[in-house]
C-alpha cells in the first residue's frame, strides 16, 4: 500500500512538472511613441523586438511634443530619436546615442539652405539652435504640425522647411522636393527615452544591441529603401497630373560606344549612360522602349533626333549649339577630353590643341569632338569617321596622328589590349571637360519630361554606376613602379623603413600623450580600457580646486605651470598609469597597497607652488576621488563615474571646511 501511494506521488509530481513546463514564459510588451511616418522609430523597435523576444506596440501622436509628454506621464515606455537637453534631462532617462537624426530641408526642387532667407522650424526642437549657430542670418518660422508646415510653404511665407524623416513621406506627397541637411549642419546623434528612473536596464541592452554592425546595416539600408521609394511614388504621382500620353511608348536610341552604352547579343543595353536611362525610366513609370539597332551610324541616328522622329538620344554632350533643338536633363558624367596619338610620336612637342595644325586629326563625323575642334582649329580640315573603331584603326595604320577622345574611352582601349600603341599626349594633357547627358527631343513632351528625368538621376547612386563601368587601366603605373623599384638600393630602403618607424612611434605617442604634461592622453586611457575596468584596479579621480579662479587671478601660465607641477608629483608618488583627460582632470590607475594609496592621496591632496608665476600664492588643493575593491569589472564609463562621485564629494567638503580664497597661503 505505501508503495502504491509512493508511485502516485511521484507520478503527481511528474504531472504537476509537465504543467509547468507547458507555461508559457511572460512575454514583456512596451509601447513606444511615435509619430505615423517615423521610420526610423520602427526599423530599431523592430529589430528589438525580434532580438530580445519582447512585444511593441506603437502608439501614434500628432506631434513631437506630445510624443515627450506621453513618455514623461507614462503612458508610453519609450521613445526614438531624442536629442538631449539639460532640460529633457529632468523628465527623461537617456540611453546613449543610438543613431543619426535624418533631417531635411523641404522646399522647391531648387531651394538650398544657403540661399534661403526665411526657413520655418518645429517649434520646440534641436533645430532653433542649430540654424542659429550655424546660420545666424536666417529667419525662422516656428511652426506645429504638417499641415501648418505645408500652409508656410505654399503661401511662400518661408523658402524651406526644416525638420526630420518623419515629414519625408508626406512631404514628398505634396509635391515638394527635400534635400538631406546632415552633411550641412552638425546634428547631434539622438537616444531613446524613458520615463525619468524607468526602464533602465532596457535602455542599456536596447543600445548596446542598435549600436552593432547589422543593426547598423540594417537602418541605413531601410531609410535609403524608404527615401528612394518615397521619391519615386511622389515622381509618379505628379508626372500622372502632366498633360501628356503616358501609354504612349517613349522612344530611345542609344550610340553604341563603350562605357556608355554596349549592346548585348540579346538586342539589350547596358553601360553608364544606358543603366542611367533605363533605371530613371522605372522610376518614372515610364513606358520607355529603346528602338536603335547596334550598326546605326551616329550621323543617321543625329539627323533623325534633330527631326525629332523620336523622344531620346544617349549619350549626348551638353554644347551650346545643342541646345537649340534639345531639352537635357541634368548631367551625369564629367568626361575629360584628351588627345591621343600613336605610342611614341614626337614626344613633348606640342603643349595645346591650337598647334595641331600641321597634324592630322581624325573625329566620330557630327559628335561633340567634331564641332569642338572645328572650333579650336577653325581652318584646318578634320578627318571624319562613321565610328570610334573605324577611327582608332586609321591612327594605328598611320592615316592619321591624333585622335580626340575622353579619358574612359581611352581606358576603355588600353584595357581591351594592353600592348595597344597608344597614349595620351601629356604634354596637351586634359584640356576640356565635358558634361554628359541625354538629349530630349524639342517636344512639349520633352521639354515636360526633362526636370523629371533629372530628378530621377538625381535619386540615383551614380557614383557607383559610374566605378562599374569607367575602369582605369594600371599596367603602365605598375611597370614604372616595378622599374623604379628594382632600382633602389638596399640602403635607401631600409632608411625609407627606419624613417617610416620613427614617425609612425612619434605620432603614436603623439595621438596618445598629453603636451603640456607628457602624461598619457583620454584616446589613451579609453584605448586602454575599452574591454573594461578590472575590479582590482585602484582608480584615482583628481581635480584641481577652483584651477579656473587661478587663471583668472594669475594668468594661464600660472595654470599651465600648476599642471604640470602636478604631474611631476604624479610621477614620483604614483607607480601606476596615470591620464590627463580634461583642463584639469587627472586620472591615476594602479595596483597600490593600502599604505601606498593612503599616502598618494595625502601626497596628492595638496601642492606646493611657488615663483613668480604665482605671486603669494603657496599652495594649491586638489579633490582626490577614489574608487576601489568593486564587486565586478565594469565599464570604463561606470568606474570612472565611480570615482568621479568620490571626488565630487571632497570637492564639496573641501568647500564647506576651506575658505572662499582658491588657494591655500
Amino acid at each position: 500500500m505505501v508503495k502504491v501511494v509512493q508511485r502516485l506521488l511521484v507520478f503527481a509530481c511528474f504531472l504537476l512538472s509537465l504543467s509547468l513546463k507547458a507555461e508559457p514564459e511572460q512575454v514583456s510588451h512596451y509601447k513606444v511613441a511615435t509619430e505615423a511616418d517615423d521610420v526610423v522609430t520602427r526599423v530599431l523597435f523592430d529589430a528589438v523586438a525580434e532580438n530580445f523576444g519582447v512585444s511593441i506596440q506603437y502608439v501614434n501622436y500628432s506631434s513631437f511634443d506630445a510624443i515627450l509628454d506621453s513618455v514623461a506621464h507614462g503612458k508610453s515606455d519609450f521613445a526614438a530619436n531624442i536629442t538631449y537637453t539639460p532640460e529633457r534631462a529632468k523628465l527623461f532617462s537617456y540611453s546613449r546615442p543610438t543613431n543619426i537624426e535624418y533631417t531635411y530641408l523641404y522646399g522647391l526642387s531648387d531651394t538650398i539652405l544657403s540661399d534661403a532667407t526665411v526657413v520655418g522650424v518645429p517649434q520646440d526642437t534641436i533645430y532653433e539652435a542649430l540654424l542659429e549657430q550655424y546660420y545666424p542670418e536666417l529667419i525662422q518660422v516656428p511652426y506645429q504640425g504638417h499641415e501648418e508646415a505645408v500652409s508656410l510653404l505654399r503661401s511662400r511665407q518661408v523658402d524651406g522647411i526644416v525638420d526630420a524623416i518623419n515629414q519625408l513621406k508626406p512631404m514628398l506627397l505634396e509635391g515638394f522636393d527635400a534635400k538631406l541637411l546632415n552633411d550641412h549642419i552638425s546634428i547631434k546623434p539622438v537616444s531613446i527615452v524613458s520615463q525619468k528612473g524607468t526602464h533602465l536596464e532596457e535602455l542599456s541592452r536596447f543600445a548596446d544591441f542598435i549600436h552593432s554592425e547589422a543593426v547598423q546595416k540594417l537602418l541605413r539600408e531601410k531609410v535609403a529603401l524608404y527615401q528612394f521609394e518615397l521619391r519615386q511614388t511622389a515622381l509618379r504621382e505628379s508626372i500622372k497630373q502632366l498633360p501628356i500620353d503616358l501609354e504612349k511608348p517613349f522612344t530611345i536610341k542609344f550610340e553604341s560606344i563603350f562605357p556608355y552604352v554596349v549592346y548585348k547579343e540579346d538586342g539589350s543595353v547596358e553601360g553608364m549612360t544606358a543603366d542611367i536611362v533605363l533605371k530613371s525610366c522605372e522610376i518614372l513609370a515610364l513606358n520607355c522602349q529603346v528602338i536603335s539597332k547596334p550598326n546605326e551610324s551616329w550621323e543617321s541616328m543625329y539627323n533623325q533626333f534633330i527631326q525629332g522622329e523620336f523622344d531620346m538620344l544617349a549619350p549626348l554632350t551638353i554644347s551650346r549649339e545643342r541646345r537649340t533643338f534639345s531639352h537635357f536633363p541634368q548631367p551625369h558624367y564629367y568626361p575629360t577630353s584628351v588627345m591621343v596619338k600613336r605610342l611614341g610620336y614626337k614626344p613633348n612637342v606640342y603643349s595645346h590643341v591650337s598647334q595641331l595644325i600641321s597634324e592630322r586629326i581624325g573625329v566620330v563625323k557630327d559628335d561633340f569632338f567634331d564641332q569642338m575642334l572645328t572650333q579650336m582649329l577653325p581652318l584646318k580640315e578634320l578627318n571624319r569617321f562613321d565610328s570610334q573603331q573605324l577611327m582608332l584603326d586609321a591612327l594605328l595604320a598611320r592615316e592619321i596622328d591624333y585622335i580626340a577622345m575622353d579619358t574612359a574611352m581611352l581606358n576603355h582601349f588600353l584595357r581591351l589590349s594592353e600592348l595597344i600603341p597608344i597614349e595620351q599626349d601629356d604634354a596637351i594633357g586634359e584640356f576640356y571637360e565635358s558634361e554628359l547627358s541625354v538629349g530630349l527631343a524639342t517636344s512639349q513632351r520633352g521639354e515636360i519630361l526633362a526636370p523629371y528625368f533629372s530628378r530621377a538621376i538625381s535619386m540615383l547612386d551614380l557614383e557607383k554606376i559610374v566605378a562599374h563601368y569607367d575602369l582605369r587601366p594600371d599596367w603602365r603605373t605598375a611597370l614604372e613602379y616595378e622599374v623604379r623599384l628594382a632600382t633602389q638600393t638596399q640602403a635607401v630602403f631600409i632608411f625609407v623603413l627606419v624613417f617610416a618607424l620613427g614617425v609612425t612611434l612619434y605620432l603614436y605617442r603623439q595621438s596618445n600623450t598629453d603636451n603640456l604634461t607628457g602624461l598619457r592622453n583620454r584616446r589613451s586611457l579609453q584605448v586602454k580600457y575599452r574591454q573594461g575596468v578590472p575590479k582590482d584596479l585602484a582608480i584615482l579621480y583628481l581635480d584641481i580646486n577652483k584651477f579656473k579662479q587661478i587663471n583668472d587671478t594669475y594668468g594661464h601660465r600660472a595654470g599651465d605651470k600648476v599642471l604640470q607641477l602636478l604631474s611631476l608629483k604624479i610621477h614620483r608618488v604614483w607607480a601606476g598609469r596615470s591620464y590627463r583627460i580634461g583642463g584639469d582632470e587627472f586620472i591615476l590607475l594602479g595596483y597600490p597597497t593600502e599604505t601606498q594609496l593612503t599616502r598618494a592621496i595625502e601626497e596628492l591632496s595638496a601642492l606646493d607652488v611657488k615663483g613668480e608665476h604665482f605671486g603669494d600664492l603657496n599652495q594649491v588643493t586638489i579633490s582626490v576621488g577614489v574608487s576601489t575593491k568593486r564587486e565586478r569589472s565594469v565599464s570604463l564609463e561606470q568606474a570612472l563615474h565611480l570615482a568621479d562621485e568620490d571626488m565630487y564629494s571632497s570637492k564639496q567638503a573641501s568647500r564647506t571646511s576651506v575658505e572662499p580664497n582658491p588657494c591655500m597661503n
